[in-house]
């Protein structure tokens, strides 16, 4: 299940969070983030933490 979605970097990145819905409180397990890329296609990889995602993002958009 997908939670938050949120805008990270300057050319359209979001970050997602995955995760189970817990039955007793109804709340998102949040187990992992995805980075969709501007086009809305998530990358391959699973990153542990929102403070990875959004290194991964700020990696894509340096200068190349």
């Amino acid at each position: 299940m997908i939670g938050n979605v949120t805008a990270w970097g300057q050319r359209g990145y979001t970050i997602l969070e995955e995760g189970e819905l817990d039955p007793a409180s109804h709340r998102l397990r949040i187990t992992h983030y995805l980075v969709a890329d501007p086009h809305g296609e998530t990358v391959d990889q699973r990153f542990p933490g929102m403070n990875e995602a959004r290194a991964y993002i700020d990696y894509l958009e340096l200068p190349n």
